[in-house]
C-alpha cells in the first residue's frame, strides 16, 4: 500500500470515528478474527469507559475472559449482506436491539454493531401518557422500523399506523435541502379516497413555514399544532401558509420536528386533518424521535457503506468494490469490456512537488475517465491505477469509447497508459489479465519513446500548472477584534483561488505546489496590492483600518522584494500605518542578520511586523530578540490547550507578560467560543482571531457586517 493510500485508508477511519461520535445509541467496531476492540463511540465510553489499546470486546463490554456464546461474527461471515439483527438483555444496562454489520474500517473487514435501547422510548411515553395501546403502537412502530430490511417500506408502514392512530387524511415526513432553501416531500401515506399530495410538494420553498422552522429551531420538543387552517386567511403573517395547505384540503394539522444527531433540524413529520386522539400530540414526538433515530442509523450505515466501497479522494468504487465485483463476475461469461489506465509520473510529482500535486493529476484523471464512461463502472485499485469493468457492454460499443479515451488521455501530454480489451465467452480473470498485459506493453512503449521519463518532470504538469495560472486570486477578510478598545480593528488578509471552473480553494489546495514551483510570490504580491486597494477605497468610511498580510519565506527571501513593495505602495497610495506583514516562526531559517535588516526597512516605511503561529513545533524564542517585531499571534493550538489546562494558562500568561515588557502587542489566534474569549482577556491578551470573531468572507461582506456605513 502506498503512502497516499495508507492516508486515505487512515482519514476514513478516522471520518467513521467522527460520524458515529455523533450517534446517542453504544456503537463499536472490533476485528473478526481477534475480537480486538478497535473503536467505541462517545455514547458507549459513558457507559463501559474507554477501551485500552490491545483490549477484546467480550472482556470490555461483557467482563467475560472467552469469546461470547452469542456471538454473531459468524452469522455475519456467511449472511448475503453482511449484516445481521437480533435482541440481547446485558445484564447490567438492560435490554436492547443490536444492529451488526461488516464495515471496512482502516482498510481490513471488521464488525460494527449497534445497540438500540428499546425501553427507553417506551419509558419516556409512560411518563407523558397511561395509555396501554399507544404504547402498543410505539412497540410496533419500533420493532417495524428497527428489524425491517427495507427502510422505506418500514417508514411507510410507519405512517400507516400513525395515520390510523389519529384518524388523519395524510401521514407525511418532509426533508429540508437547506442548500437550496426547499423542502421536500419523501414519505406520504393517505387514508383510502384521499388524494395523493406527494409529487405536488416537492421544491417548496421553506420560507412558507418559516414560522414553523423557528418554532422547531427554538424548542427541540416543540409540536405544532393547527387547529383552524382557515385562520390563516386573514392573518398576513401566515397568509403564504394559507395558500399552501388550503388548496390540499388541509383542515387541521399537527407537525413534529426530526432532529438528527448534532441537533442539526433535518425536516418535519406530521398528519393532516386528524379526528382521533387529537389531544395526545406527544405519540407523534415519540414515534418521530424513534423515526429519527432510525433515520440517523440507515444514513450512518449508507455513509460507513459508501466510504467503505469508494476511494475519499475522487468518490470512484476502490479496491474492495473492484474484488467484489470480479468475484461475483467469475465464472458467468457475460460479455464484459475491461480497461486498464495508469498513471504517467505519479512517482515524481509525490516525491519532488507533494501529494497535493499528485492528487490533482489523479483527480484530473478520473474527471477525463468520467468524461467517457460512467462512475458505476469505474474502480480506482491503487494509487495511480484505475480499471473500467463494464459487464454486458457490446463489442463495438467498448471499443469505441475505449479509443475515446485513450485518444483523450494521449492529448493531455500522456497523462496515462491504457490497455483494454473485450471478452465475450471467456473468464472475466482471462479478460482483466490481458487488459493489464496491453496497459503494461503501452506504458514500457512510453518510456521507450520518452528515455528517461520515469525520472523527469512528467509533461501533463505544464497543463496541470495552467490551471494556476488562468485562476483568479482573492482575498478574503477575517476580522481581527480588539479587546481593549470593544470592536473589529481591522483583518487578515487571506487568499482564495478561483479556478476557470468557479470553484474556491482554500491556502491547504495550492500554497505548497506554489512554493514548489515559485509562483508563490506572485500570489502574495497580489493579495498586497488588493489589501492596498482596499485600505485606499474604505479611507474615508474606516480611515484606521488594519490589513494583516502574509508573505511567505521564498518571497521574503527575494532580492526585489522591498523593490515590489515600493513601487504597490507608490501605485495603490495606501497609508503604510494600516499594513501589518506577518511573519511565520519557519521565517527563522532566514538568516537572523538577513531578517533583522528587512524588518528594519520595513520600519523605516511604517510597516509593522507581527511573528505568526508563535507557539508551534517550530517555536524559536530567538525571534523576540528582533526588536522589530510588535506583535506576537499566539498559534491556534496554544488556546485549544489552554481552556482545559492551568499550566497551558500560566505559559500563555507569561508570554503575553513578555511581549508587553518588549512593548509588543499579543493576538490569540483561533478562538471559537465565548468561554475562550473570557478566558483570553484574564490572561492580559490584547486581540482577538477566529470564528467566533468572524470566518474568512469576501471584503464586501466583511465591511457589511463589521462597519456602520455598511460598504467600501
Amino acid at each position: 500500500m502506498d503512502h497516499a493510500e495508507r492516508q486515505n485508508k487512515e482519514k476514513t477511519g478516522v471520518d467513521i470515528q467522527k460520524v458515529l461520535d455523533q450517534v446517542d445509541e453504544i456503537v463499536y467496531i472490533s476485528d473478526l478474527d481477534t475480537y480486538e476492540l478497535l473503536y467505541l463511540n462517545r455514547y458507549g465510553c459513558e457507559f463501559f469507559g474507554a477501551p485500552t489499546p490491545g483490549t477484546v470486546c467480550y472482556k470490555h463490554l461483557q467482563g467475560k475472559d472467552t469469546p461470547c456464546e452469542f456471538c454473531t461474527n459468524d452469522l455475519l461471515r456467511s449472511s448475503t449482506d453482511g449484516r445481521y439483527t437480533w435482541n440481547r438483555k446485558h445484564p447490567q444496562i438492560g435490554n436492547f436491539t443490536l444492529h451488526d454489520c461488516l464495515i471496512d474500517y482502516n482498510g481490513k473487514t471488521c464488525r460494527m454493531e449497534l445497540a438500540f435501547d428499546v425501553n427507553h422510548y417506551i419509558s419516556e411515553l409512560r411518563a407523558t401518557r397511561d395509555d396501554l395501546s399507544a404504547e402498543k403502537k410505539l412497540v410496533a412502530c419500533i420493532e417495524n422500523l428497527i428489524m425491517a430490511t427495507d427502510f422505506d417500506v418500514a417508514v411507510n408502514v410507519m405512517l400507516k399506523m400513525i395515520n390510523e392512530h389519529y384518524a388523519a387524511d395524510r401521514a407525511y415526513i418532509f426533508e429540508f435541502d437547506w442548500e437550496h432553501g426547499v423542502t421536500n416531500n419523501i414519505y406520504e401515506i393517505c387514508k383510502e379516497g384521499v388524494t395523493p399530495q406527494i409529487d405536488l410538494l416537492q421544491n417548496v420553498p421553506i420560507n412558507v413555514i418559516a414560522l414553523w422552522v423557528d418554532l422547531f429551531k427554538n424548542q427541540k420538543n416543540a409540536i405544532n399544532i393547527i387547529d383552524d387552517v382557515d385562520a390563516l386567511k386573514d392573518d398576513p403573517a401566515r397568509r403564504i401558509e394559507y395558500d399552501c395547505l388550503h388548496p390540499q384540503g388541509i383542515k387541521n394539522l399537527i407537525t413534529v420536528p426530526v432532529f438528527l444527531s448534532g441537533g442539526k433540524l433535518h425536516g418535519f413529520l406530521g398528519v393532516d386533518n386528524p379526528s382521533d386522539n387529537v389531544d395526545a400530540p406527544e405519540f407523534l414526538s415519540q414515534v418521530t424521535y424513534i423515526a429519527a433515530n432510525e433515520l440517523q442509523k440507515r444514513l450512518l450505515t449508507e455513509e460507513l457503506t459508501f466510504k467503505s466501497y469508494h476511494d475519499s479522494l475522487t468518490k470512484l468504487k476502490n479496491r474492495l468494490a473492484y474484488d467484489e465485483t470480479l468475484e461475483r463476475l467469475l465464472g458467468t461469461e457475460e460479455p464484459t469490456g475491461v480497461c486498464f489506465i495508469d498513471l504517467n509520473g505519479l512517482k515524481w510529482l509525490n516525491d519532488n512537488l507533494g501529494y497535493d500535486m499528485g492528487n490533482k493529476a489523479i483527480q484530473q484523471t478520473c474527471e477525463l475517465i468520467r468524461n467517457h464512461i460512467s462512475d458505476d463502472y469505474i474502480y480506482r485499485i491503487n494509487g495511480d491505477e484505475f480499471v473500467i469493468i463494464w459487464p454486458g457492454v457490446s463489442y463495438g460499443q467498448f471499443t469505441e469509447t475505449a479509443e475515446k479515451l485513450q485518444s483523450t488521455l494521449a492529448s493531455t501530454q500522456n497523462i496515462a497508459a491504457v490497455g483494454y480489451v473485450w471478452g465475450s465467452e471467456e473468464d472475466v480473470g482471462i479478460t482483466v489479465r490481458k487488459a493489464e498485459k496491453a496497459m503494461q506493453a503501452a506504458k514500457n512503449k512510453f518510456y521507450v519513446e520518452h528515455a528517461n521519463r520515469k525520472d523527469q518532470r512528467p509533461a501533463y504538469l505544464d497543463a496541470l500548472l495552467q490551471e494556476f495560472r488562468d485562476s483568479t486570486f482573492v482575498p478574503y477578510l477575517q476580522p481581527l477584534y480588539s479587546i481593549k478598545e470593544d470592536r473589529v480593528y481591522g483583518a487578515e488578509v487571506l487568499v482564495r483561488k478561483i479556478d476557470p471552473r468557479g470553484n474556491i480553494h482554500t491556502p491547504v489546495e495550492f500554497i505548497s505546489i506554489m512554493e514548489r514551483e515559485h509562483m508563490i510570490s506572485m500570489v502574495d504580491f497580489t493579495m498586497l496590492r488588493q489589501a492596498c486597494n482596499i485600505i485606499t477605497q474604505c479611507r474615508d468610511v474606516w480611515p484606521d483600518l488594519v490589513l494583516n498580510i502574509n508573505f511567505s519565506k521564498n518571497t521574503l527571501t527575494e532580492p526585489d522584494f522591498l523593490e515590489h513593495v515600493d513601487h504597490i505602495l507608490a501605485d495603490t497610495g495606501a497609508d503604510h500605518s494600516q499594513l501589518i506583514f506577518e511573519v511565520t516562526e519557519s521565517s527563522q531559517d532566514i538568516q537572523l542578520d538577513s531578517l533583522t535588516n528587512l524588518l528594519s526597512e520595513l520600519r523605516k516605511r511604517g510597516i509593522a511586523t507581527a511573528i505568526d503561529d508563535f507557539g508551534t513545533k517550530d517555536a524559536c524564542l530567538r525571534l523576540l530578540y528582533v526588536e522589530q517585531f510588535k506583535v506576537v499571534k499566539l498559534d491556534r493550538s496554544l488556546i485549544c490547550m489552554a481552556e482545559n489546562s492551568k499550566r497551558e494558562q500560566i505559559v500563555i500568561k507569561k508570554i503575553v507578560e513578555l511581549c508587553h515588557e518588549l512593548d509588543m502587542l499579543c493576538v490569540a489566534e483561533g478562538i471559537e467560543t465565548d468561554s475562550q474569549i473570557e478566558l483570553l482577556k484574564k490572561l492580559g491578551c490584547d486581540r482577538l482571531q477566529g470564528y467566533k470573531i468572524g470566518k474568512p468572507m469576501p471584503a464586501a461582506d466583511f465591511f457589511s457586517n463589521f462597519h456602520p456605513n455598511g460598504r467600501i
